[in-house]
């Protein structure tokens, strides 16, 4: 599974701005000496490339929230298992050295938990993995530690790796239920075949909204299927592609309001090439 997309090879011989703060990140790594040893799950979410051979890999754990770990030797060699740290979603369990004071950790020992069967051959829920990872690396901003979070995660790679009936809807269903972890849930207030769903506020309304952030009476009713969505029942959030697309730009649109330095999706293109056209 390629990672063109998330890794980024840094200048050889120049040093730049971006040099510059990941030495300061070693810096702060070796300031302070003293970690603690830590069992913990992770999910890989991205990773940017470091030197020849080395890279700074960003994973999100079970008991420690997001966090940066440096890994010597993990490009050059296709056969090292270290290779596993480069491939986005995979899942692992890890024992790592962890000190608050660090901005960079290390990882003492890893093994994948569970190899991919589907996501890395499947153009369509390969393209939903780039874009999940690049969301997931948006919002979870050194996130603090979430036991929940983190299994609603692990469980969400698991369904999109098991090609579940209806995968071509997965990421609209773990985006909004993703918002009731990050704290921007909307409000399950009476839902009406004349309703705006308001997307500064969160809640469907009977009179249109004064400002200028909402979806129309249309697109909330497609947006009103997913607080009666599970994973049974994903292929009914959307029939088509147009549907899709419709629910996808409200989902961001929402996710902008309420999380910081959103930004663009680089992945975004890709995913509406392959599922919503």
């Amino acid at each position: 599974m390629s990672n063109g997309i998330v890794g980024h090879d840094l200048p050889g011989e120049g040093y730049t701005v971006f040099d510059s703060y990941l030495l300061s990140l070693l810096t702060k790594s070796t300031k302070y000496t003293m970690s603690a040893l830590v069992k913990t799950e992770g999910i890989v979410l991205d990773h940017i490339l470091y030197r020849e051979t080395s890279a700074i890999i960003h994973i999100y754990t079970r008991e420690l929230g997001r966090q940066n770990y440096v890994v010597n030797g993990v490009r050059g060699n296709r056969k090292s298992r270290k290779t596993a740290l480069l491939q986005p979603l995979n899942r692992l369990s890890m024992e790592v050295y962890h000190s608050p004071r660090k901005d960079l950790q290390r990882i003492k020992e890893f093994s994948l938990m569970h190899p991919m069967e589907n996501i890395p051959y499947h153009q369509g829920t390969r393209a939903q993995a780039f874009f999940l990872t690049e969301l997931l690396s948006k919002v979870l901003i050194m996130q603090d530690p979430a036991g929940e979070m983190y299994d609603f995660l692990n469980h969400s790679v698991e369904l999109m790796d098991s090609a579940v009936e209806g995968v071509e809807n997965l990421h609209l269903f773990i985006l909004f239920k993703l918002t009731q972890y990050l704290g921007f849930y909307p409000n399950e207030n009476r839902f009406g075949k004349e309703s705006w769903f308001d997307l500064k506020n969160g809640d469907f309304v009977q009179t249109e909204p004064v400002h200028e952030l909402f979806l129309t009476p249309q697109k909330a009713a497609l947006f009103n299927r997913l607080l009666s969505a599970d994973v049974y029942n994903l292929k009914q959030i959307a029939v088509n592609s147009f549907e899709r697309n419709v629910i996808l730009n409200a989902l961001l649109g929402f996710y902008r309001l309420h999380t910081h330095s959103f930004g663009e999706l680089n992945t975004l293109s890709v995913l509406q090439s392959l599922l919503h056209s």
